[in-house]
């Protein structure tokens, strides 16, 4: 496959891959948005919205691989120069953003929930719930403004 098709078929894959990671995160929130209308009144079936918000996780694995892999080819199409330029830096930077933030922030956070909807952690006060519902959205605000970024600055390529 010479340069000139590797370039098309390359930024097919980031974009499809982008849209993929996007649409995990607003099919997470919007998910988890519903499982308060039920939590706590109704744990059983707030943990089934919480077992198809996991489900979206396949959409984060599949986007995230094909953002890598065509992001590799992306910078072979250019032989790597655009590293230098400021909008790429900014980019590379947001990315790591995006797996800490998830790593760090929204983790610990989903897992607390997963143990009080599985009743490991106990009874969880208002107050914990409050914190836990917040945290969650701040963490899909973030990362939804971290990927809209992202976009931005790869279609307009600022110097």
């Amino acid at each position: 496959m010479g340069t000139i098709n590797l370039f098309p078929f390359s930024l097919v894959l980031h974009i499809t891959g982008v849209a993929l990671l996007t649409a995990g995160v607003l099919g997470s929130y919007v998910t988890l948005k519903q499982l308060w209308k039920y939590y706590p009144e109704d744990a059983r079936q707030a943990a089934a919205v919480f077992k198809t918000s996991q489900a979206y996780n396949v959409f984060f694995a599949i986007g995230g691989a094909l953002i890598l892999v065509s992001g590799f080819l992306l910078l072979r199409v250019y032989q790597f120069t655009i590293t230098k330029q400021l909008w790429f830096e900014v980019k590379m930077g947001l990315v790591i953003f995006l797996i800490l933030n998830a790593r760090i922030f929204g983790g610990p956070v989903v897992k607390k929930l997963q143990g009080l909807l599985s009743g490991q952690s106990g009874v969880a006060d208002v107050l914990q719930l409050g914190m836990l519902r917040r945290r969650l959205s701040i963490f899909h605000v973030l990362q939804l403004l971290a990927l809209l970024i992202i976009f931005v600055l790869a279609v307009y390529k600022f110097q």
